[in-house]
C-alpha cells in the first residue's frame, strides 16, 4: 500500500518518487503525476498510457493505477484532498480529463510552471515558505479545475451495458469523503432521493455487502495506514477515521484482522527490522540527492512579474522566404441547395471578390431538395438543379470543394442543445445503385464543363463521424473505394480525398484511419480533418463533452495529427482541415463581436505551416438562418450576416490577404511580410483568452452587456516594432483598425438601438459605417532602422502597410 503523503487538514501535498515501479493501488485522494525524467508505462484501471518527461497526468479518486519503466525514473506526486476540494467545489462527485499523454492544452504548460515552482522550494521548510506553498498548490488548483474538471452536467449519455455506474460512483464518492463523521443510510437516502428500504437493498446487490459493512472497510483502510505511518494513539487513530470510540475500532479490525490495532503495529514494526529501517533512510537520502541534482541541472523557475510590460519585436528585413496563404483556399458555405438562393449567391460573390477565396465548400449534393430522381431504375437523373448550383459557381471562377458524404442537416444552439438535428436519410438502395449514379453525375459533370475544370476541383468523402456519435461510419472505406474508382476512371489528376475526422477527439481515430487505409492500399488524394474546441471522454460508462480551455487549441490538435501521419505510410500526405471555429453554436454572440476576429488571426498565425488547406466554418449567416432569427446578428458562425454586413471576422480575413509574397518575422502575435521594393505589411491581434465566466454559461445564453467579463483581462497591447536594414528616407504608415469603435457591426447595432428588425435603409448604414478606421503618420529613417509602435484594446485586430515615399 502506498503511503499517504498527506496530513488530516492538508488541502494538497507533494514527494518525489524514484522508484521504477509502482504496484497497483487506488486511494480516496485525487493524483497528479509529472513525469520529470524516464519513460514510465502508467496503467489507470484498464489503460495504459506511455509516458515520457514532461507529460502530467491525474488520477482519479479510486482509480486503480500503477506504473513501471525500465530505466531510472523521477516523478513529482502531488495529492490533492478529495474532500476538501469537493468542500470549495460544493460538489460530492470530482472528475478531471487531464493526460497530456493523449492530448495537449496551453493550460498544461501553466500548471507545469507552478509545480517547478513548488519543486524549487522542496528543500526550503521554514514557515514563511510553507505559506508561498501553500499559495501555489491553490494555484494549481485553480488551473486544474479552469481547465480540466469535469462537471456533473457534461453527461452527454449512459452507456446502456452501464446502467448503474454513475449511480454507484455517486454513493461510493459520497460515503469516501464523509468517512470520518458519522454518516447513516437515512441521511445518504435523503442525498440521493431514495427510500431507505430500496437504498439498502441496491447497495448490498450493487456491492455485495451492506451499507455500514462498506463504510467500515473504507475506515479500516485509512485507518491501517495510519497505525502504520502516524505516530498517533490507537484511540486518536480510531476517532480520526469515524469509529465511535477505540472499542467500536477494536472489535471491528480483530474481525479483519484476527488481531488487536496494538497487536498489528507491534508485528509489523518488529518486521522492519534494524537492516530496512536503513535501507529506508539511503533510500530518502537517494532521492534527496537526484532532487538536488535535478534543481541544479533542469529547473529553471521564471521570475513572477505582474506588470504589464511593452512588447518588442526586431525584424531584419533582409531575411525573407515564401510561405503559402492556406487561410483563403476555402471557406465553408452549407448545403448545395443553398446556393440556389440570389441571397447567398451575393454573398458568396462578396467572399471571393474581398476576401479571395479559391474554394467554396459545399455538401448535401444528393439531397431531396436537388430533385436528381438517384433512384430511378432505367437511370433518368435529373441535374437540372446541380446545374445551377455548378453554373454560377463556373460562371464566377469559383472552384467547388464538394463534400459527397451524407452530412446531417445540423444547426447547434449549443453543446448540448441543438435547433434542427436530422440525420440524412440515404436515398441509394445499395452500393451497386450508388454506383450507377456517381458514375453518371461525374460523366454528366465533365461532358457539361470539361475534363480539365473538373480537375481542378476537390472530391471529398466524410467518415460519418460527428458530435453526437464520435464515431466512424463502417461503410466509410468501401463506398470511398467506390467512389475513388469511379472518379479516377475519368482522369487520374481528379482530387478524391476524405476522412473527415475530428481530430478534437483526440488521436485514436486518426490512427485507425491512417492505418486502414495502408492496409486497404486506398490512399486518398487528401485527408480531411475537423477541428471545433470540444473535447470528450468516457468514465466508467458515463460519456462527457465540454469545451476546451485550450488558448492554442487548433494549433496543438493539428501537431498531434502531424505526429499521427508523419509515423505513417502516409507521411507525405496533403492535410485538409475542412472545417474549423471557435464554436458549433450558431447562436453565440461572441461570433459577432470583436472575440472573433481576433481569434481568427491568431489561430491562423499560429497554425501558418501546419496545414494545406484551412477552410472556415462558416462564409454566411444564411446556413443557420431559422424561424428563431429575429435579430439582424444573432450569433451565427458567419464572417457576413444574411443582409451581407461585414463582422470584425470578415476583416480579419481581409487584413491576413492584404500581406505580402514575402514572410520576413513571424510570432504569437502578429506576422510582417513583404512584396520587396521597401514596403512592409503586417497584421497583429490583442487576442484575450476566454476566462471560467464564459465556460460556466450556456454558449446561447451570453448577453451583450456583460461580455467584457468573460476574459481573461481586457489589458491593451503596445506592439514595439523595429524593421533593421531598411532603406533611409521618409515612410508613410498606415494603420486599418477593427475594435469595439470601429468596424464592429454588433457594437455598432447596439449604439443605434436595434428594436425588432432593421430597414433597408437602416442596414445600408449599418454597411456604411462598419468599416476599419485608418490612421496615417510620417516617420524619417536615418540610420537604416525603422522605429514605431502600435497600440491595440482587448480583442483588437490590425492590419499595418509601410511604404517608401520615393523624392
Amino acid at each position: 500500500m502506498k503511503k499517504n503523503i498527506l496530513g488530516e487538514n492538508q488541502i494538497m501535498n507533494m514527494e518525489f518518487q524514484i522508484d521504477k515501479t509502482e504496484m497497483i493501488h487506488l486511494h480516496q485522494s485525487v493524483e497528479i503525476l509529472y513525469v520529470l525524467e524516464g519513460n514510465p508505462e502508467i496503467t489507470v484501471q484498464d489503460n495504459t498510457y506511455q509516458a515520457h518527461p514532461e507529460d502530467v497526468l491525474v488520477i482519479n479518486a479510486n482509480k486503480k493505477h500503477s506504473y513501471r519503466s525500465k530505466d531510472d525514473v523521477m516523478l513529482g506526486c502531488f495529492e490533492i484532498n478529495y474532500r476538501m476540494l469537493g468542500d470549495l467545489l460544493d460538489t460530492s462527485q470530482i472528475l478531471f480529463w487531464c493526460n497530456s499523454v493523449v492530448n495537449k492544452n496551453a493550460a498544461y504548460e501553466d500548471m507545469r510552471k507552478i509545480m517547478k515552482q513548488i519543486f524549487s522550494l522542496y528543500f526550503d521548510k521554514n514557515g514563511q515558505t510553507q505559506i508561498l506553498i501553500q499559495s501555489l498548490y491553490f494555484q494549481l488548483l485553480q488551473v486544474l479545475t479552469e481547465n480540466f474538471f469535469v462537471k456533473s452536467e457534461d453527461k452527454r449519455f449512459v452507456d446502456e451495458q452501464n446502467p448503474n455506474e454513475e449511480r454507484i460512483a455517486e454513493i461510493v464518492n459520497y460515503i469516501h469523503s464523509n468517512y470520518r463523521r458519522k454518516i447513516s443510510l437515512n441521511e445518504l437516502s435523503d442525498q440521493l432521493y431514495f427510500s431507505v428500504p430500496y437504498l439498502s437493498k441496491y447497495i448490498k446487490r450493487q456491492l455485495g455487502m451492506n451499507f455500514l459493512d462498506y463504510v467500515n472497510n473504507i475506515r479500516l483502510f485509512h485507518a491501517v495506514d495510519d497505525l502504520l505511518y502516524a505516530n498517533q494513539s490507537i484511540t486518536t487513530v480510531a476517532m480520526n477515521n469515524g469509529f465511535a470510540n477505540a472499542a467500536a475500532f477494536t472489535e471491528m479490525f480483530k474481525k479483519a484482522y484476527n488481531m488487536t490495532p496494538s497487536e498489528y503495529r507491534q508485528q509489523m514494526l518488529a518486521e522492519n527490522s534494524t537492516g530496512q529501517e536503513r535501507n529506508q533512510e539511503e533510500q530518502k537520502k537517494l532521492v534527496e540527492q537526484k532532487v538536488s541534482q535535478y534543481l541544479d541541472d533542469k529547473l529553471i523557475v521564471e521570475p513572477q512579474d505582474m506588470q504589464h510590460k511593452d512588447e518588442y519585436a526586431v525584424v531584419d528585413t533582409t531575411v525573407r522566404e515564401e510561405y503559402d496563404p492556406y487561410w483563403r483556399s476555402m471557406v465553408n458555405i452549407g448545403r448545395a441547395a443553398d446556393l440556389l438562393g440570389s441571397d447567398m449567391q451575393e454573398n458568396v460573390l462578396t467572399l471571393q471578390r474581398d476576401l479571395g477565396f479559391s474554394y467554396v465548400r459545399i455538401w448535401g449534393i444528393f439531397s431531396e431538395e436537388m430533385m436528381l430522381n438517384e433512384t430511378s431504375p432505367k437511370r433518368e437523373y435529373y441535374f437540372g438543379r446541380v446545374d445551377r448550383v455548378f453554373d454560377f459557381l463556373t460562371d464566377n471562377k469559383i472552384k467547388p470543394y464538394l463534400e459527397l458524404g451524407f452530412k446531417p442537416v445540423a444547426l447547434h444552439r449549443s453543446l448540448r442543445a441543438a435547433i434542427v438535428m436530422e440525420k440524412e436519410e440515404i436515398p441509394f438502395g445499395g452500393i451497386d445503385s450508388y454506383e450507377n449514379f456517381v458514375t453518371a453525375f461525374t460523366t454528366h459533370l465533365v461532358n457539361r464543363y470539361g475534363l480539365e475544370e473538373v480537375e481542378t476541383w476537390y472530391f471529398e468523402q466524410w467518415s460519418g463521424e460527428d458530435f453526437e456519435t464520435d464515431r466512424m461510419d463502417g461503410n466509410f472505406f468501401p463506398v470511398f473505394e467506390m467512389l475513388y474508382r469511379v472518379l479516377k476512371r475519368h482522369s487520374s489528376k481528379i482530387r478524391v480525398g476524405g476522412g473527415g475526422l475530428g481530430i478534437q477527439y483526440g488521436s485514436e481515430n486518426l490512427t485507425k484511419f491512417v492505418k486502414t487505409c495502408c492496409e486497404n492500399k486506398c490512399r486518398p488524394d487528401f485527408l480531411t480533418l475537423y477541428c471545433y474546441p470540444y473535447i470528450k471522454g468516457d468514465e466508467d460508462g458515463v460519456a462527457y463533452a465540454r469545451q476546451s480551455t485550450d488558448r492554442d487549441f487548433l494549433k496543438n490538435q493539428l501537431e498531434m495529427a502531424e505526429s499521427v501521419i508523419q509515423n505513417s505510410e502516409m507521411g507525405d500526405i496533403k492535410i485538409h482541415v475542412s472545417e474549423w471555429s471557435s464554436t458549433i453554436s450558431n447562436r453565440n454572440i461572441l461570433n459577432d463581436s470583436c472575440y472573433k476576429g481576433a481569434y481568427i488571426m491568431k489561430s491562423v498565425i499560429d497554425c501558418l505551416g501546419k496545414t494545406d488547406v484551412l477552410g472556415y466554418w462558416l462564409g454566411s449567416d444564411i446556413f443557420a438562418e431559422h424561424m428563431d432569427n429575429r435579430k439582424i446578428l444573432f450569433g451565427g458562425c458567419g464572417l457576413l450576416s444574411i443582409q451581407g454586413i461585414k463582422k470584425p471576422a470578415f476583416f480579419a480575413y481581409k487584413f491576413l490577404n492584404m500581406l505580402g509574397k514575402y514572410l520576413i518575422y513571424k510570432d504569437e502575435n502578429g506576422i510582417v511580410t513583404t512584396n520587396g521594393n521597401s514596403d512592409f505589411s503586417i497584421v497583429c491581434h490583442n487576442y484575450r483568452h476566454l476566462n471560467y465566466k464564459y465556460y460556466m454559461k450556456s454558449e446561447d445564453e451570453l448577453e451583450f452587456e456583460k461580455l467584457y467579463q468573460l476574459y481573461e483581462d481586457n489589458q491593451n497591447r503596445q506592439v514595439n516594432y523595429q524593421l533593421t536594414r531598411v532603406k533611409n528616407g521618409s515612410y508613410k504608415i498606415k494603420t486599418y483598425s477593427v475594435n469595439a469603435e470601429y468596424g464592429s457591426a454588433q457594437e455598432e447595432i447596439y449604439r443605434v438601438g436595434e428594436a425588432g428588425s432593421l430597414s433597408r435603409q437602416e442596414i445600408d448604414y449599418i454597411k456604411r459605417v462598419c468599416t476599419p478606421r485608418i490612421q496615417i503618420r510620417q516617420c524619417q529613417v536615418n540610420s537604416n532602422i525603422l522605429n514605431f509602435e502600435t497600440k491595440m484594446r482587448a480583442q483588437e485586430i490590425q492590419y499595418i502597410h509601410i511604404s517608401y515615399l520615393y523624392e
